[in-house]
């Protein structure tokens, strides 16, 4: 009867202990499998990337083979828990880019980086008046891509005309602004980018192409004066009447004698601008040619390209520097002399004297100094 009895006993406590330890190694398993990190002590932040049409099932499996996960199988069943958040239709939301991760995260934190689409972006601030050579520099900075890969793009003559640049160069239709980028964006969606940017705030502006039309003028046209105005201006308040100088020459057929231009068509200038560059043929030369140049010489910003549209009410057709930042802005030659002798010349003379400094030489719309302006 003894014997029966603790067989009795022993019976249940023995199912109750295996079914202690079987809930204790599923727990284990589960533990180790869904809820740990792979490497607890690991501290190190690594890029984990995702590229554009990878699947739920991809991405779980990359995680597993950077060994951010034990089993991609069970941050994908983590993942289908997460309801729609992740997964769609059958298709994965997860945000393609660069994601940084440790492997001391848990996969259930893991995901939830995908959840908040917690990527890493890259600045490229553009500035206005930056031309394609500073672009090249800029895109290369974000470390995306390589020097060699922005140049090969930004003189990629099909992507130009895939984009309906209407010049030989991107130059003038990036538009400045700050933008963001992440992995796996390359070269060509950058300048795509930028490019489109230009297209959706300026070109395509209905208001900007009906102005533009008023002034007979295209857009690309706009474009080209708006960056010279950028480079010719010294204080963002004279940008209109900078405009109306041009406007006004434009208009009387007379060159625009902009020193920016001539020194854009100089190959690796040297930041001293002579005689000898003002009388050398370029087709930038805005002192030997009449008109505008074939391309803008910077990318304007939209202060300067509403200057080039709605330039100041003037019959100025002169400006000189005051040597402060601002200009002088005269209607007749004979006034203008008076004020390049006034504001550059005799100070210049004067420095000479005191100091035997260097020669100034202004950056404005002037008459050629080897004739008189007609």
């Amino acid at each position: 009867m003894a014997t029966s009895g603790l067989t009795r006993v022993r019976g249940p406590m023995l199912y109750l202990l295996g079914l202690i330890v079987s809930v204790g190694l599923t727990y284990f398993w589960l533990s180790l499998n869904f809820f740990a990190p792979f490497s607890p002590s690991s501290t190190e932040e690594v890029p984990f990337l995702v590229e554009r049409g990878w699947n739920l099932k991809t991405v779980c499996i990359e995680l597993e083979n950077q060994k951010f996960v034990r089993n991609w199988w069970a941050a994908w069943f983590l993942a289908r828990l997460k309801g729609d958040k992740l997964v769609q239709n059958g298709r994965s939301k997860i945000q393609a880019g660069e994601y940084r991760l440790s492997r001391n995260l848990k996969p259930i934190q893991i995901l939830q980086k995908f959840i908040d689409q917690d990527i890493v972006y890259h600045d490229l601030l553009l500035k206005e008046g930056a031309t394609v050579k500073d672009v090249i520099d800029r895109m290369a900075q974000t470390t995306l891509v390589t020097r060699a890969e922005a140049t090969s793009t930004l003189s990629n003559q099909a992507l130009m005309s895939q984009l309906g640049i209407p010049t030989s160069s991107f130059e003038g239709f990036l538009f400045p602004e700050t933008y963001r980028f992440t992995r796996p964006d390359n070269a060509e969606m950058m300048v795509t980018r930028m490019t489109e940017e230009m297209q959706k705030r300026v070109i395509s502006n209905p208001t900007y192409n009906k102005r533009a039309g008023d002034l007979g003028m295209p857009m690309k046209d706009i474009l080209i004066l708006a960056s010279i105005i950028e480079n010719e201006t010294g204080n963002a308040e004279e940008r209109k009447l900078i405009a109306s100088v041009f406007h006004n020459r434009l208009r009387l057929n007379m060159p625009l004698q902009s020193d920016p231009t001539v020194i854009y068509g100089i190959p690796n200038f040297n930041g001293n601008l002579t005689r000898e560059n003002l009388l050398t043929p370029s087709s930038y030369n805005t002192y030997l040619n009449r008109g505008l140049p074939p391309t803008p010489i910077c990318n304007p910003g939209i202060a300067s390209i509403e200057a080039a549209l709605y330039p100041a009410d003037t019959d100025f057709i002169y400006f000189v520097s005051k040597g402060d930042g601002t200009s002088h802005f005269s209607s007749t030659y004979k006034e203008h002399r008076e004020m390049v002798k006034k504001y550059q010349v005799a100070p210049a003379a004067a420095a000479a004297a005191a100091a035997a400094a260097a020669p100034v030489v202004a950056a404005t719309p002037d008459a050629p100094p080897w004739e008189d302006a007609k």
